[in-house]
């Protein structure tokens, strides 16, 4: 038998030991009891499990013979790799069992919180070969088996959320699954329901998906959590564009410009929707609070046409002139200075740009 079986005998007395008063045996079964951890103790596990098993056949909550089942289930796995899973799984019951049935007594001892400890720590062990079995698998191509073991990983310890993340990720990579996907990330929320990145990931998946109300209803519980998370706020915002709803996605983005006044992606879409709401003046302050920022020629075209179309002539100059000094190339910008000239009667300015525009052609 390799080291683990080594290391594991030690406490063999002590648990026979502790557990006898609490853990009452049939004649026949202390004897057994006995013979098992003879065998155990001489390395021979096939002798000693068969007796185990007759301890366990009288009484199943033993809480010995649990733990040296699960010791020899775990040697087991590591000896014929083949069948690393179907060992590793089974100590894993053996070990959940023992340590069951030892928080339920009621004069835990301070070597007895020792030995739960320890059970946990094997118990860990165990799931983590199988998780790594699946882990193997996923990165040979098995996807299917891959699937499979993660699936027991999953069911082995239902408080932890990476096989199930796992097999997701599968199901929407190589098989393009996104009703499994989706499935998997509604189980993982029941184990984390707390956890913003989750909650992100599957606000992201419906929003992808086009189903923007599901996204929105995750979106918000994220911001319940992190209510300072502008990026997530400009997700609300953009599922309730998409729904149709301006007037609440506008509010959404002010309460952003609230936190980050300075925020370039909220200013740009506070603009955009306040167009879509026609509301022309909302939508030029939006633009100044931008080019403040930043020089773009889109949102200079765009100011300009609209101060072109509410006959802000003066205004139109100077995003004019801003525009042309950061884009000397642009007979756009040159044309509305002239246009804004020519309405506030600025002569002077009209022949310059006029000039200007002359040499571009």
């Amino acid at each position: 038998m390799k080291k683990i079986a080594l290391i594991l005998i030690v406490g063999v007395l002590f648990l026979t030991a502790c557990a006898g008063p609490r853990q009452k045996l049939s004649p026949q079964a202390n004897v057994a009891l006995k013979t098992a951890n003879v065998y155990y103790a001489q390395r021979d596990t096939d002798k000693a499990q068969v007796y185990y098993e007759q301890v366990l056949r009288d009484n199943p909550d033993h809480v010995h013979a649990l733990t040296r089942m699960g010791d020899i289930a775990l040697h087991n796995g590591e000896s014929f790799a083949d069948r690393s899973v179907e060992f590793n799984r089974s100590a894993y019951g053996y070990y959940s069992r023992a340590v069951k049935n030892y928080e339920g007594f009621t004069d835990l001892k301070d070597e007895d919180y020792i030995e739960i400890r320890n059970l946990k720590r094997r118990m860990d062990g165990a799931w983590a070969r199988v998780f790594r079995a699946a882990e193997n698998l996923q990165t040979a191509g098995n996807s299917r088996d891959a699937i499979a073991t993660f699936e027991i990983a999953a069911a082995m310890d239902s408080t932890k959320f990476e096989p199930l993340y796992k097999m997701k990720v599968i199901y929407q990579e190589d098989f393009n699954d996104n009703l499994k996907a989706e499935q998997l990330m509604l189980r993982i929320l029941t184990i984390r329901p707390e956890d913003p990145a989750i909650i992100g990931e599957i606000a992201g998946f419906y929003y992808n998906a086009g189903r923007f109300s599901e996204a929105i209803t995750y979106y918000r519980r994220l911001k319940a959590i992190t209510p300072r998370d502008t990026n997530n706020m400009l997700n609300i915002s953009a599922c309730l564009v998409e729904m149709g709803e301006f007037e609440g996605a506008l509010l959404e983005t002010r309460e952003i410009l609230e936190l980050e006044p300075n925020n370039v992606d909220a200013l740009s879409n506070a603009q955009m929707i306040a167009g879509r709401m026609n509301n022309n003046a909302a939508r030029i302050d939006y633009l100044k609070r931008l080019l403040l920022i930043r020089d773009n020629s889109e949102d200079y075209t765009t100011i300009c046409s609209l101060l072109s179309q509410s006959q802000q002539y003066v205004d139109l100059i100077t995003y004019g002139e801003k525009w042309y000094n950061y884009d000397n190339t642009s007979r756009y910008a040159v044309q509305f200075v002239i246009l804004g000239a020519q309405n506030t009667a600025n002569r002077t300015l009209e022949q310059r740009y006029t000039t200007i525009l002359r040499g571009m052609q």
